[in-house]
């Protein structure tokens, strides 16, 4: 039976003084603040804050999680060592592609897989063949995102080291409250206690109002997902749910870099294989889901589109034939003329570490 509760997240009560439109939209069935899209741009100069508590977060646990792990997913994450995680698919047995996630593992015998859509379910039950224990615990520990150039000083300013290597994670006793410091994405995420919640948002921000810190709601944090060309389920694509659709495959999507090909893994990648680009609309309406034409035929088709208010235009990720993903090659999508572009179309500037020069205030 599907629980339909609608939750909050433990910044909850933080997230709701600060929406001062007072709007909300539901994510895995938590209740986020919409927020402006134009609050990405904050990312590009300063810093920007937003709550990723919705992302799905399943403990992998047991003597064979290392088997198990190498055996469901794209890439070998049985090699990682505690601290140190990677970003794979999931594929039904015909192919088709379920997730898209980042593994991490925290101990000999643990992992933590995190993901924009959970599968949980069907991660389990494909668990219980290896006598591993999977859990959801999205519902354990509140998470922040900390996006821009700034992000690294604000951290040491709040007392954290802020050295930590991309696709990596680290717990610490952070002033009496225990918390995980990881970078799974383009800035860092901190991971909390529920209970200490709204301890860490009150410090963060404290830290950052030397930092030009700017609180982001969901529309920001999804313009900055896309346009740093990450390919997301449910937005880009419909997941694989049916265990015998071979569609949509790694390849349609552009993502085999995402498969390691001399990797054993459920559900052998196939199918046609497809270049991941990025589309310039010469308009300011977004257009997902649509063919692409070059010529009178058709060469591909849009995934998630949006309005980025950095490039002052529609931009789109796009599934491209391999002779057509060439930048500045000129299309055509429901009649709008567009040109394709290189991933991403603006990296979210790395943050600077505290050495790094004169401060980013």
């Amino acid at each position: 039976m599907t629980d339909e509760r609608l939750r909050a997240t433990p910044f909850h009560a933080r997230v709701a003084e600060a929406n001062r439109f007072n709007l909300w939209e539901n994510r895995g069935g938590f209740t986020l603040a919409s927020g402006d899209p134009q609050e990405a741009l904050a990312a590009r100069f300063g810093a920007v804050l937003g709550d990723v508590s919705w992302h799905g977060r399943a403990s992998i646990c047991g003597p064979r999680a290392g088997e198990f792990v190498s055996c469901l997913l794209t890439r070998d994450a049985s090699r990682l060592r505690p601290g140190e995680a990677l970003k794979a698919l999931w594929l039904n047995d015909a192919g088709g592609v379920r997730g898209i996630g980042t593994i991490a593992r925290l101990g000999p015998e643990s992992f933590v897989l995190v993901s924009a859509v959970e599968d949980l379910r069907w991660i389990a039950d494909a668990a219980a063949l290896y006598n591993v224990t999977v859990r959801d615990v999205t519902e354990e520990e509140g998470v922040l995102t900390l996006l821009g150039p700034a992000a690294g000083k604000l951290l040491a300013a709040a007392g954290l080291p802020a050295d930590l290597g991309a696709l990596a994670l680290r717990k610490y006793f952070w002033r009496g409250l225990d918390i995980t410091l990881s970078r799974l994405s383009d800035g860092y995420e901190l991971w909390c206690a529920p209970d200490d919640a709204l301890i860490v948002w009150d410090r963060i921000v404290k830290a950052g109002r030397s930092f030009a810190l700017c609180l982001a709601g969901q529309g920001a944090l999804d313009t900055l997902d896309l346009e740093s060309g990450i390919v997301r389920p449910d937005r880009d694509f419909a997941p694989a749910r049916d265990g015998f659709s071979p569609e949509p495959s790694p390849g349609s999507l552009g993502l085999g870099g995402l498969v390691d090909r001399d990797h054993v893994f459920n559900g052998r990648a196939g199918g046609p294989e497809k270049v991941l680009a990025g589309i310039l609309l010469d308009s300011e309406t977004p257009a997902p889901q649509t063919v692409l034409m070059r010529g009178g035929h058709v060469v591909g088709r849009t995934l998630g589109s949006l309005l980025s208010p950095a490039l002052r235009r529609a931009i789109a990720l796009a599934a491209l034939d391999a002779d057509t993903a060439a930048p500045r090659t000129a299309l055509t999508a429901a009649g709008v003329t567009c040109r394709t572009t290189a991933l991403p179309f603006l990296p979210i500037p790395a943050p600077l570490s505290p050495g790094d020069g004169k401060s980013a205030s």
